[in-house]
């Protein structure tokens, strides 16, 4: 009897939570991204250039979970900077520019307490693991796998903005996949999103399991047609979870 291999985690909700409200952190955001371009000499209006970009991310948003294509933040900002007249700003500013919007969210991405011993009962009872994170910045994820110590653990983490794909679109399960020496039928993903997490695992032939220790307020958007092959209350409770699947 086949039984599961492989674990693919997501990270916001999942692995980590955000010690904030949403609405403080984009707003912090575009304040000191647009106080970092100022300090450098660009000319811009400065509160019309932070709501514009935040409202340009959010219309790129809606548009790459519509296509399962990630819109970057570096995307985005290039795009806003061009059309308020600068177009040559170069790699290195965008760059900088880029990790000023977000080095406060950075700060408030915690991870669960329980995080990393669920990652290592996991990875001592033989399974490989992975992380697929919808993101538009992969600098920021990758930096937060990092120091929360979960890339010891990992065989691979992904975002969307690093491969372009957002989840649920199959190839980039078909990632970590092509990574491992086993079958899709013996990989299981585990989220808190039915559209992205556990529709994305069905469409790729994996298991999916519903994260449910903090569920995003509208986690179901999208997916109520999507059924969970179980859900997990805790993260304590994940490791049963997958071994009950595991047979």
């Amino acid at each position: 009897m086949s039984g599961i291999s492989g674990v693919i985690f997501d990270l916001g909700n999942t692995l980590m939570y955000l010690d904030s409200e949403w609405d403080v952190v984009r707003r912090r955001g575009a304040r000191d991204l647009v106080e970092f371009l100022a300090e450098r000499g660009l000319a811009i209006e400065p509160s019309q250039f932070g709501e514009g970009y935040l409202a340009l991310r959010r219309s790129l948003y809606t548009r790459g979970v519509e296509e399962q294509v990630e819109y970057t933040a570096e995307h985005s900002l290039r795009t806003f900077l061009a059309q308020s007249g600068h177009e040559d700003v170069g790699q290195d500013m965008v760059e900088q520019a880029l990790r000023a919007f977000f080095a406060f969210e950075e700060t408030q991405w915690k991870p669960y307490p329980q995080a990393e011993a669920t990652l290592r009962q996991l990875s001592e009872r033989g399974y490989r693991l992975a992380l697929i994170s919808n993101a538009t910045d992969d600098t920021l994820i990758q930096g937060l796998v990092d120091r929360s110590g979960f890339r010891r653990w990992l065989d691979i983490s992904l975002t969307s903005a690093g491969v372009g794909i957002r989840k649920p679109n199959p190839a980039v399960f078909q990632m970590v996949l092509g990574q491992w020496d086993f079958p899709a039928s013996q990989v299981v993903m585990i989220g808190d999103t039915l559209r992205f997490d556990v529709l994305g695992a069905h469409n790729s032939g994996l298991k999916g399991i519903l994260a449910a220790w903090d569920l995003y307020p509208d986690y179901d958007a999208g997916g109520d047609h999507v059924v969970p092959d179980a859900i997990a209350e805790s993260l304590p409770h994940l490791v049963e979870v997958i071994e009950g699947l595991d047979g």
